[in-house]
């Protein structure tokens, strides 16, 4: 459903504010741009980019600009992504938010949409891990059942 015209212009500010604070967002994610999909945040700053954060959204406008970003503009610090965006802004770097992969509804049931969806995401978080980053609590994967499969991990891999 698209947003009335006064919605859109509250969106607009915050979108401003965000840029005023150094976070900026790819300019397709916009009011009604209802993209579903994949997005990252990296931080950046000079010939040095640093994939913090991989999440998935059925809009991830809303998701940024009701989420993440506005309850960091709003002073919110609760969240490792939200603690992060401000030791790097804090550290010279600077915030973008991009698309990594549409995915498109099927509609064959909701199960397999939302599946795909995970997937697509668990594929992003994956390959940034290989690469050394995104290696945090908040980026374990929602199908890991985290207190049994720790404590197994754990009794393999520690003393």
């Amino acid at each position: 459903m698209d947003m009335t015209k006064r919605e859109e212009n509250e969106f607009l500010k915050r979108i401003e504010d965000a840029k005023l604070r150094n976070i900026f967002v790819q300019e397709e994610i916009k009011p009604n741009s209802h993209i579903r999909g994949v997005y990252g945040f990296f931080a950046k700053r000079d010939d040095e980019e640093i994939p913090f954060y991989i999440g998935k959204s059925n809009n991830i406008f809303n998701r940024m600009f009701t989420g993440h970003i506005y309850h960091y503009l709003r002073g919110v610090r609760n969240t490792d992504v939200q603690k992060r965006i401000e030791d790097f802004l804090n550290n010279g770097y600077f915030i973008e938010v991009r698309i990594l992969k549409k995915v498109r509804y099927k509609g064959d049931s909701f199960i397999q949409d939302a599946n795909r969806l995970a997937l697509a995401e668990l594929k992003e978080i994956v390959k940034q891990q290989n690469k050394g980053f995104c290696i945090t609590e908040d980026q374990i994967s929602e199908a890991v059942k985290q207190k049994t499969e720790k404590k197994e991990w754990n009794d393999k891999f520690t003393e």
